[in-house]
């Protein structure tokens, strides 16, 4: 398996390459109004409206100020791209199916982590990007991505 690996808040997370369409750098963000609290606003990407979510919202970390590091890793959700806002993006790695052990006890309550992968000496937890987004997060997408094609069309 191919992960993203990121970080979010010093921790080092990946995911799954296939739900990764790409990696871009940061670039001027549109807020939205009552968008919800993780969605950071939208951005224009090659003629689509992309709504960005932040990892780190989303998360419960700390906010903090966008960075040069930065990176978006934008998904698809119910045919829609979305935009993932991360720390930063250290790269792809070929993981072994054995080297990512099932999430114990105490992490079985995060529905959206699928395992936790030895790298070398690190431990990085996978996620399930799609599972991390609750069903607020996506009715929220929605009426970002529908504000925004009313205003588009009008």
């Amino acid at each position: 398996m191919d992960l993203v690996i990121f970080k979010v808040a010093e921790k080092e997370y990946g995911a799954d390459l296939t739900q990764i369409r790409q990696v871009i750098r940061m670039r001027e963000v549109t807020r939205v109004p009552d968008a919800g609290f993780s969605v950071e606003g939208v951005i224009s990407l090659r003629g689509k409206v992309v709504p960005l979510v932040s990892l780190r919202k989303k998360m419960g970390a700390e906010a903090k100020d966008i960075s040069r590091w930065s990176r978006i890793m934008v998904t698809e959700m119910d045919g829609n791209p979305i935009g993932v806002v991360v720390d930063t993006v250290l790269g792809v790695v070929s993981v072994e199916s054995g080297s990512i052990t099932p999430p114990d006890e105490v992490l079985k309550d995060a529905g959206y982590l699928t395992g936790v992968a030895r790298l070398d000496k690190r431990l990085v937890l996978v996620i399930d990007i799609e599972k991390l987004l609750s069903r607020e997060d996506k009715n929220g997408l929605k009426e970002v991505h529908k504000k925004v094609e009313v205003r588009k069309h009008a």
